[in-house]
């Protein structure tokens, strides 16, 4: 196949994927690149051999960033193995790792200052929308009139492919300035224009236009349009809005943007403090929330809906500082897990094993028929399966089993925080 064609084929199959222009425009970019190096006219030809040259090649050029090696790589790959089936070593093109920036936002009182010192309407309705919904710059200016319901008052999000990435509450408190934007500029298709009529606003032209207006206020830090995201995540949090449901809403869902959005809302900070100092207030008063961040953390992991459930069921208690109603939640969860873990084995392993633990036992069928067994025969029943070994079923049953079942029968008993600290930490690290 002749580089031309086989350029012309990438660009069609790239689009019938649905990717965004900008990726494909990178990958080809890429593509052109390595097969220009190669002065092979036949892509056929290509081979690792090629690619290890042009892997050196390129680390000559120090300058050369992530941002410039990825879409290379990743072009590469598409190109000749996915479409040729080449199975070309990619990783002959290793991506340094990147240098850790400080995720910055701004205080409230920050952006309501950078939005007071924008004088342009339209500027000024861009930064605040973003804001507002928790969108980036690719998002904004993908935003059409129609996406704007102000009855329902909500607004439809998509991506670059027109595809609706989530449905977005639209605050009452911004309408009245988009009103004012729109009775100016009189937009007609896309909600924040170009120049022309109908024309996409760019995604450089709200850097530039940003760069302009933080520059303008002094910010003693380093601010990007992402900021306002990062901005808009760390305010809801302040205004007690659990984490997690804000990632959920925002259609957040890997755990390495979680870790990133931990970060900037609850950044780890030196401290000069010991646990004497607030022994007696301990002693005096139980009432200090339950740190709920591993649990945040666990439950972005988890992909079943059941387990979630539970999971969230659990974090809002705790966060409620509901503590008892807590550890019944995050125990249920646990006992699904294991039976879910259970299910793995034969059903005849499963019954046979389970007879021998409890005879009168029904026969389990699907997950469901677990429910008439005492939790302490399903430990046992997992570490006869060898899903958990002697070590974790005592301590399940002994301590977090026990703790459950105190939390569960009415009585006066209140589990001290650190108890129920030390139960999270067994779940996790036990089934997690």
């Amino acid at each position: 196949m002749n580089t031309e064609l086989f350029y012309d084929t990438i660009e069609s199959r790239l689009r019938n994927d649905n990717f965004s222009e900008s990726t494909i425009k990178l990958y080809v970019s890429g593509i052109k690149r390595f097969t220009i190096f190669t002065k092979k006219n036949d892509v056929n030809e290509i081979d690792n051999n090629d690619l290890a040259k042009f892997s050196k090649s390129l680390f000559k050029n120090k300058s050369l960033k992530n941002g410039t090696l990825r879409p290379i790589k990743y072009g590469i790959n598409y190109g000749f193995n996915t479409i040729l089936n080449k199975n070309l070593d990619v990783n002959l093109i290793p991506i340094p790792k990147s240098i850790s920036i400080p995720k910055e936002y701004f205080t409230k009182q920050e952006i309501a200052h950078f939005f007071q010192s924008i004088s342009n309407k339209k500027h000024k309705a861009i930064f605040e929308i973003m804001y507002a919904l928790g969108i980036d710059t690719s998002e904004v200016i993908n935003l059409r009139i129609t996406d704007l319901n102000s009855k329902k008052r909500t607004v439809t999000i998509r991506d670059n492919t027109t595809k609706i990435k989530r449905v977005a509450f639209l605050p009452a408190s911004i309408l009245e300035n988009l009103r004012d934007y729109y009775k100016i500029y009189k937009p007609t298709l896309y909600l924040f224009e170009g120049q022309n009529e109908g024309s996409q606003l760019s995604d450089r032209t709200i850097q530039h236009t940003f760069r302009i207006s933080v520059e303008k206020n002094n910010f003693n830090k380093v601010l990007t349009t992402r900021s306002i995201k990062n901005s808009h995540i760390k305010h809801l949090t302040e205004d007690g809005i659990p984490l997690n449901n804000i990632l959920e809403e925002l259609n957040i869902k890997s755990t390495e943007t979680l870790k990133l959005f931990n970060d900037v809302c609850f950044p780890t900070k030196k401290y000069n403090s010991s646990p004497f100092d607030t022994l007696q207030m301990e002693q005096k008063n139980n009432s200090d929330f339950l740190d709920t961040t591993d649990l945040e953390y666990i439950l972005s992991k988890v992909t079943d809906e059941e387990e979630r459930d539970y999971l969230k069921e659990g974090l809002r208690c705790f966060k409620a500082n509901a503590l008892r109603a807590g550890v019944i939640f995050l125990w249920t969860a646990s006992v699904y897990k294991i039976q879910k873990m259970c299910l793995t084995q034969s059903l005849g392993f499963i019954n046979t094993e389970l007879k021998k633990i409890y005879p009168k036992a029904k026969e389990i069928k699907v997950i469901d028929d677990f429910g008439y067994i005492k939790d302490e025969y399903l430990l046992e029943l997992a570490c006869k399966l060898k899903l958990l070994d002697k070590t974790k079923k005592e301590e399940l049953k002994n301590t977090c089993l026990d703790l459950r079942n105190k939390c569960g029968h009415p009585g006066k008993y209140k589990p001290k925080g650190q108890k129920i600290k030390a139960f999270v930490e067994d779940i996790i690290g036990m089934l997690y």
